[in-house]
């Protein structure tokens, strides 16, 4: 049989297995660019850039908030950057990417992710389409979720006394925010929690900042699960997005305190 009906045959098999024939597509670096293009977009969010923002998306992009009417166009949504601007002129806030997928054609990919503004938070999900050889926004889609992910006060009394120690780098406030037979995804105990955290701010030096995306009680047992986005002290750029788990049990004083911690980073 001549090769080139081989190579036709091999071609019509890879076919029928959802195989692709010609040049493979490199997915993991596809998704990097995604994630690329999200550091770009937050970049530009610093710098208060629209126009910059309204050029990520493709002539007709849409994008559609949870609060707003949806607009579609370059000039609307620049418009409505600008706008967004004025509204949160400090800035404050954040958002990232906790999970990109990229069609087996490279040309498409979905992204989701958390974001967080003063008095508010939310889940969005951007789909990207590569044209031309560059990944352009062609929607953009935001929604406003429950507060804190529904936790109680308490819950988020505790959460926010743990981003303030472990940004102020106290171990020991950090450690009375656990039982004492507590355990982390990095120590055991009181004396070895403080030795994790101690380590890893030998490592690293940024802040972080985060809330909870859902919460339960049952009985004297609650769990609660979110994310986290920290930020270089020098550069003052995201250098992790983190999503975690944490598990509290009700003391007999009534109080609450954590008793498993785990936590992976995702971007």
């Amino acid at each position: 049989m001549p090769t080139r009906i081989k190579a036709a045959s091999a071609c019509v098999i890879a076919t029928l297995g959802l195989a692709a024939c010609g040049p493979q597509v490199d997915l993991a670096s596809e998704e990097q660019a995604i994630r690329d293009a999200a550091a770009h977009w937050a970049s530009l969010d610093d710098e208060k850039d629209a126009a910059g923002v309204a050029a990520l998306f493709t002539d007709d992009g849409t994008l559609l908030w949870d609060d707003r009417p949806p607009v579609q166009g370059r000039d609307a949504i620049e418009q409505h950057m600008a706008t967004s601007y004025l509204e949160n002129p400090t800035g404050e806030g954040g958002w990232g990417p906790d999970r990109i997928d990229v069609a087996a054609s490279g040309d498409l990919a979905v992204e989701q992710g958390a974001w967080q503004n003063p008095g508010s938070e939310g889940r969005y999900v951007t789909v990207h389409k590569k044209l031309d050889g560059e990944w352009r926004i062609i929607a953009d889609v935001s929604i406003d979720t429950p507060p804190n992910g529904g936790a109680p006060d308490w819950a988020v009394e505790s959460l926010a006394a743990w981003y303030e120690a472990f940004n102020a780098r106290d171990a020991e406030a950090l450690a009375d925010l656990y039982a004492g037979n507590a355990r982390t995804g990095g120590g055991e105990g009181r004396a070895g929690i403080i030795a994790s955290f101690q380590s890893d701010w030998a490592e690293s030096d940024e802040t972080c900042q985060g809330g909870y995306d859902s919460f339960q009680i049952v009985g004297g047992v609650a769990a609660g699960w979110g994310r986290d986005f920290c930020t270089d002290r020098a550069t003052g750029e995201i250098s992790a997005v983190s999503r975690w788990l944490t598990v509290h049990d009700q003391q007999p004083d009534g109080t609450w305190l954590m008793i498993r911690d785990w936590g992976e980073e995702i971007q």
